[in-house]
């Protein structure tokens, strides 16, 4: 039972990961070259830089590849510090639209997305196979959340199961180091808000507790731009040190709130994983405009704790 149980997590968890992989390639094939030209042209300052990463990130799917791209335009010059932590700030919002997509996973047809996807990726036009990848992706990923949410279902009666669900829901540092450790893992902050839907729709964990994982999830994807940072020059890895300094100041902020979220987010919908996705886009937009005033003298403190 346990093992059976385990194999299927598994595979619906390498099926989401694989639909989102399917997104991200359709979306790069329509867009990447374009959003590398937007994230030059468009970043003339901190303003314009946080709404290129947002952007950015909403078409290519990916904060990390965003961070990591404006941490390689500061290595060659072409852009500042300032300009590329903004971009950082723009591409954490713009990760919210991920989960904004799949919080609408139970209430959209995934087999028509499924069919008209694979219909796309026959024809043999570049634009039409980018847009059939994508449809296909998301069907995979909708498929993938629907069947996750039976399978913790079935995890619940294991032995142990309710008692680490317990604990998460008594502990919000325990649902935090859990979003760290498990998109530390997968790297992917999009199927960690998948699972934390399938638990929370299940009814396994209350809202303050999947609030609590997703602030986790947003330190966890940190990994990515950091090991780049190794890679490059001084610079960029003041912009890697920004990502997670300001992922962990987010934390900070508002992990003492947690009840008073849980009751914003009844305001917003009546839905638990739109409401879980509204708050994500709250307090990141939040996030930004505490740091917003500050980004200037935010860049340069981490750059005299890199001169040290």
């Amino acid at each position: 039972m346990l093992m059976e149980l385990i194999s299927k997590l598994t595979v619906l968890l390498l099926m989401f990961l694989f639909g989102l992989q399917c997104l991200k390639i359709g979306l790069f094939q329509l867009s990447y070259h374009r959003t590398k030209q937007w994230i030059q042209q468009f970043s003339s300052n901190p303003f314009t830089a946080i709404l290129t990463g947002f952007a950015a990130t909403g078409l290519l799917q990916s904060s990390s590849v965003v961070i990591v791209l404006a941490m390689g335009l500061v290595t060659t010059k072409y852009m500042k510090v300032t300009q590329a932590i903004g971009i950082m700030l723009g591409a954490n919002l713009g990760t919210t639209i991920t989960g904004e997509i799949l919080s609408l996973s139970l209430h959209l047809p995934y087999a028509t997305l499924l069919i008209a996807g694979v219909l796309m990726i026959i024809i043999q036009h570049q634009k039409t196979f980018a847009w059939g990848t994508i449809l296909f992706g998301l069907a995979v990923i909708f498929l993938a959340l629907e069947n996750l949410g039976g399978s913790i279902s079935d995890m619940m009666v294991l032995p142990g199961a309710e008692d680490w669900v317990s604990s998460l829901n008594d502990s919000a540092i325990s649902a935090l180091f859990f979003g760290i450790i498990g998109s530390g893992l997968i790297q992917s902050s999009s199927a960690m808000f998948g699972v934390t839907l399938s638990l929370l729709d299940q009814g396994a964990i209350s809202m303050s507790s999947a609030i609590a994982v997703i602030l986790g999830t947003n330190i966890g994807t940190c990994i990515t731009a950091s090991i780049a940072g190794v890679a490059l020059d001084k610079q960029a890895r003041v912009v890697a040190s920004s990502h997670i300094w300001y992922n962990l100041i987010s934390v900070m902020l508002f992990l003492p709130f947690l009840s008073f979220l849980d009751t914003v987010s009844q305001w917003l919908t009546p839905d638990p994983g739109r409401q879980l996705a509204h708050l994500a886009v709250l307090f990141n937009t939040l996030t930004i405009f505490f740091f917003y005033p500050f980004l200037k003298p935010f860049e340069k403190w981490l750059t005299r704790l890199h001169n040290k």
